[in-house]
């Protein structure tokens, strides 16, 4: 399998069981960081949607009776 590392294309084949090891690593760990990108958008999304429904549930302000003492 032909991949690329800093901007030079290498073929797997070629590597070294170590080097087997750690690119299949390298590419388990892009794959999470892809994952854990897309939770943390619907994180954000639900975050907004909570801090919404919260807002309408929060009670009204009562204005405050100003009186004047002259």
């Amino acid at each position: 399998m032909k991949f690329n590392l800093d901007g030079k294309d290498y073929n797997s084949d070629d590597l070294s069981d170590k080097g087997k090891a750690c690119l299949d690593k390298l590419q388990n760990l892009n794959f999470k960081k892809q994952q854990l990108s897309l939770e943390f958008a619907d994180c954000e999304v639900l975050q907004k949607h909570y801090s919404e429904l919260l807002k309408q549930e929060l009670p009204e302000e009562k204005e405050e009776k100003q009186t004047s003492n002259t």
